[in-house]
């Protein structure tokens, strides 16, 4: 422990010797976690002693802020999710954020909100692992039955086909998709939309679109309350002597 924290803690020690000695009551607030930053490491100490009967436990308060700020996001990731959306909410370890006096520990995220009639109702809990400072934390609330997200194929087609000795051995599959997302919810909501492929795929949609990973493409759309979005892309899966390599690649709408 630094030698300042080690002073710190022997003067209050001290201090409360002394008023036991004079008689006078020693008045007791919660304590607070000591945090300091130690090379690559954080340590957090308490300060004074403390007694924990053989086989319980206690809890001292590390943290306490108030209006901390989060996004509301909702992702689909059929490989990893499932189809529906699913809710996260999203915030940063850092000041701007309430937060960011140290890193966050492992630990329990319970997530309540106000129900209108003095109390609250429980919307869902996560563990969470260590949380660097300025790092983000995703709280999964699971799935969001009031967001709909309904994959739509309008078109399939299949051309440039390779023959070898009058045989078939490549062609390209072309299909049309136009996915559909409905918000049932009563605010404009952000969803996150990943498509995973396998094999040689060329992706192309009028909408913003990035690659993820070498099998992966995203897109983010805001979708009004109470409102649909669509969003159109194309899809060409080259099959046979026609596929080059395992990947995902943008191409132009056409």
């Amino acid at each position: 422990m630094p030698e300042h924290a080690l002073r710190r803690r022997a003067a209050r020690e001290s201090f409360d010797k002394a008023a036991v000695a004079a008689g006078s009551p020693v008045v007791t607030a919660p304590k607070k976690i000591v945090k300091e930053g130690l090379s690559e490491y954080f340590m957090f100490s308490v300060p004074g002693t403390e007694t924990v009967r053989n086989g319980w436990s206690k809890r001292i308060q590390a943290i306490d802020a108030h209006d901390v700020k989060f996004d509301i996001v909702h992702r689909v990731r059929a490989y990893q999710y499932g189809e529906w959306p699913v809710r996260f909410f999203i915030f940063t370890n850092d000041k701007e954020h309430k937060l960011g006096e140290s890193p966050l520990p492992d630990g329990l995220v319970r997530v309540f909100r106000e129900n209108g009639r003095e109390g609250l109702a429980f919307l869902g809990e996560q563990k969470v692992h260590y949380v660097p400072i300025k790092a983000k934390a995703d709280i999964n609330l699971g799935v969001d039955r009031l967001v709909v997200y309904r994959k739509r194929k309008i078109e399939t087609r299949r051309l440039r086909f390779a023959f070898r000795n009058e045989r078939v051995v490549g062609w390209d599959e072309q299909q049309a998709w136009n996915d559909e997302i409905r918000n049932y919810t009563s605010k404009p909501l952000v969803l996150e939309l990943r498509l995973r492929y396998d094999g040689d795929v060329d992706f192309a949609s009028e909408a913003k679109t990035t690659v993820f990973d070498y099998k992966t493409v995203e897109t983010k759309l805001t979708i009004p309350q109470g409102r649909t979005r669509t969003y159109p892309y194309q899809v060409t899966i080259h099959h046979g002597t026609n596929a080059k390599q395992s990947r995902v690649k943008l191409v132009p709408v056409g």
